[in-house]
């Protein structure tokens, strides 16, 4: 075991069975000694700047955190740092808790109102949820905590890196992966193809000391494997419960590239306080669907949304738009800009057959997705049937996460560019069915 530095470290002990390595503390009040285990211990002292202790239920990750985040404070007092979770619900009832058992003699300087924590003569440590994920713009900060990150939104990564580069900054990521999204795109990803900026360090359950393990294998009998894969082992699974199950991001994600295509349309999904997205698809002489950019903003009015339009129109040479049909003032100003968006139909039923339309597609395997749609690729790990005993027949996807892929819909499912002939053996009747 190799010694470690001293680092100020608070007033707690978490004695494991463990012979892994042993913290020394002290710094701001008398102090004792934590001690970690294995895998606690590797993702706490690594080196590079980006981690992610990705682990099963109950294997260490928040003590994790809250240790390394003290580290980053003692080690950088008079910088600033981020604590954070994705909802206010989980910083207040885990998060939080965790950070002031390992670290109590910091309890009394946090401000509950002002979301910080700011102790005299050194730098500020702001708690936020990032359920905006704007909240954090206009910090300039030394280090970030994002427990629960496999559960924040791309906005949050994009943000999180924006804030830390001016001081080349640290990010640790505490977190059960919960589907395949950015963390596994952009940040496990990266680690695989050998990016030295980046560690990612897997743990099960029962790693952890006290975790019992003949409960570890009573859930392994009992569980759906992936679904254990993920909660327990902390290995990336996509989630329960997927509309388009059939993606499969290592056959369907290409690099972005120069391709002649037959036809250009996209679909729109009006929005304010929500996302207004854009999806344009470009379709090759082979009917094969190409989702190939997005726009994907909030606090966007009609005028400016229709102006995007016109910059996909002069980029790509959009043909047609196959906007959300629920608002017709909105396609009435499409109009009148000049535009003139073809007819949607919006029913349950029309929602069922068009995500029956997309699967098709993607079954076909006439379907890729520019790798750098991010937002595209993030909805769809993420979009999902409401948590039932199986899916019923006519149910409905969960309204979250949907606004691309509403707009994806639209277009696909309403676009009719080839009628597929099937002939009998007798040749004596024809049925022509559009499908798309």
């Amino acid at each position: 075991m190799k010694k470690k530095q001293k680092d100020s470290l608070p007033q707690s002990i978490l004695q494991t069975p463990s012979k892994e390595s042993t913290i020394p503390a002290g710094s701001i009040v008398k102090t004792k000694e934590i001690v970690l285990f294995g895998k606690q211990d590797e993702a706490i002292f690594a080196p590079q700047r980006f981690k992610a202790y990705v682990g099963g239920l109950q294997s260490g990750k928040t003590i994790s955190g809250a240790v390394w985040s003290r580290i980053q404070y003692d080690q950088s007092p008079m910088d600033t740092g981020l604590i954070c979770a994705p909802t206010y619900k989980i910083l207040q009832q885990s998060t939080l808790p965790k950070f002031f058992e390992i670290n109590p003699d910091l309890k009394r300087f946090h401000r509950k109102v002002d979301g910080t924590i700011e102790v005299p003569n050194r730098g500020v440590i702001y708690i936020r949820s990032t359920e905006n994920p704007n909240v954090i713009e206009g910090m300039t900060l030394k280090w970030i905590w994002a427990d629960e990150a496999g559960q924040m939104s791309i906005d949050a990564w994009v943000n999180f890196q924006g804030r830390l580069s001016i001081l080349k900054g640290n990010l640790f990521c505490t977190t059960t992966p919960y589907t395949l999204n950015w963390l596994y795109t952009d940040f496990y990803g990266k680690w695989q193809g050998g990016n030295p900026d980046y560690a990612v360090f897997q743990c099960r359950s029962c790693d952890n000391p006290y975790f019992p393990k003949d409960e570890y294998d009573r859930v392994k009998s009992t569980m759906d494997p992936r679904t254990f894969r993920r909660r327990y082992d902390g290995l990336f699974e996509k989630m329960e419960g997927l509309v388009y199950e059939d993606f499969v991001p290592s056959v369907h994600v290409i690099d972005p590239q120069k391709i002649n295509f037959k036809e250009v349309i996209a679909g729109v999904d009006w929005g304010y306080t929500n996302q207004a997205s854009i999806v344009i698809i470009g379709i090759d002489k082979d009917n094969c669907y190409y989702v190939i950019d997005e726009y994907y903003r909030t606090g966007k009015t009609t005028s400016e949304i229709i102006e995007q339009c016109h910059r996909f129109i002069k980029e790509y040479k959009v043909r047609f738009f196959y906007p959300d049909s629920a608002e017709p003032d909105r396609l009435e100003e499409m109009r009148r800009a000049g535009i003139h968006p073809r007819e949607v139909n919006k029913s349950k039923k029309s929602v069922i057959k068009g995500i029956d339309t997309v699967r098709e597609v993607m079954r076909e395997n006439k379907f890729r997705v520019f790798s750098s749609c991010k937002y595209f690729l993030e909805e769809l790990s993420l979009y999902h049937y409401p948590e039932a005993e199986g899916i019923v027949e006519d149910e409905v996807p969960v309204k979250e996460n949907d606004h691309l892929l509403d707009a994806l819909r639209y277009a696909i499912y309403t676009y009719k560019p080839v009628r597929r002939v099937f002939e009998k053996k007798t040749y004596k009747s024809v049925n022509s069915i559009t499908g798309y």
